[in-house]
């Protein structure tokens, strides 16, 4: 059973370009009725999730690509401004190995700056699905919905859907709140893109590496 989840795990990778194709409502449905499952603190099963479908999907895009050209970010949870290693050198081979694949070049600053764009157009997914949390249950709850994605990640690989957790939505949550059914105390999270990938589009050649098992856990006896 671990080598069945571990080829799971392993195979899925996030995607950066879908086709328009939508994931039917019943495989959906099985997804997050899996997902729910996920064990959480006291079992308040935090994660509140608004799922996007044709064409609210589009309209969600592009009013979101419309806040990202013209508005600074505001994200209600404030991203990290800096990383100390080891996190910085895996955040710059990620970005090196998509870029690559891309073939943007380091000095393409429109070229990246059009790949950043990308972001807010949910890479053409045709389901978005925006998770909160309400923010008065604080920050462990926020681990209580981390878990329940890794749930939803593995449900997904498992029935053939690709994905993409993005927390750059997050940082323009007006046309969110605008369109979707967020809570006025719910916190937006992150976002997941939700559909059939696009092999054709180079983004979704890239890998990405893991640390051994030691980089990460200490055994203490």
């Amino acid at each position: 059973m671990i080598a069945e989840l571990e080829a799971l795990w392993r195979g899925r990778h996030s995607v950066r370009g879908f086709k328009p194709d939508p994931v039917p409502r019943e495989t959906l449905t099985k997804i997050f009725a899996a997902a729910q499952a996920a064990p959480s603190w006291c079992n308040i099963q935090p994660w509140r999730v608004a799922v996007t479908e044709p064409p609210i999907t589009q309209r969600l895009a592009e009013a979101t690509v419309a806040a990202a050209k013209g508005g600074f970010p505001s994200p209600a949870i404030p991203f990290p401004l800096d990383y100390p290693p080891p996190y910085k050198q895996h955040r710059v081979n990620c970005g090196a190995a998509l870029y690559k694949e891309m073939g943007i070049a380091r000095e393409d600053k429109m070229g990246r700056y059009d790949a950043f764009l990308r972001n807010y157009a949910f890479f053409d997914a045709p389901h978005m699905a925006v998770v909160a949390c309400d923010k008065r249950l604080g920050p462990y709850a926020y681990v209580d919905v981390g878990i329940w994605l890794g749930y939803v990640l593995t449900a997904c690989e498992a029935l053939g859907v690709a994905t993409c957790p993005m927390a750059a939505i997050a940082a323009y949550p007006e046309p969110l709140r605008k369109e979707l059914p967020i809570a006025e105390t719910d916190v937006i999270l992150f976002g997941l893109a939700l559909g059939y990938a696009d092999d054709a589009v180079p983004a979704n050649r890239t890998r990405t590496t893991r640390d051994s098992v030691e980089a990460n856990v200490t055994f203490c006896s």
